[in-house]
């Protein structure tokens, strides 16, 4: 597991084995986040949020929040 010092990690997070977690990046409570997975830069994600393995979440990305435009169905 690799976390950034910038980075703020929620203490009830579960982070994985192989985790890479970048700058200014905020993981919120009761993430999880799953093996081998990169977190890039600047990225939100949101309480109660599960990662599954091997995934990458790019930069600046938010995940969890209601969506902006609730005007698609």
């Amino acid at each position: 597991m690799k976390i950034h010092p910038t980075a703020i990690v929620d203490p009830t997070a579960k982070i994985s084995a192989g985790v890479a977690i970048g700058a200014y990046a905020v993981i919120g409570e009761r993430v999880v986040i799953g093996e081998r997975s990169t977190i890039e830069s600047h990225v939100v994600i949101d309480p109660d949020v599960t990662i599954g393995s091997g995934n990458v979440i790019g930069p600046g990305a938010i995940i969890g929040t209601a969506p902006q435009d609730l005007s698609f169905s």
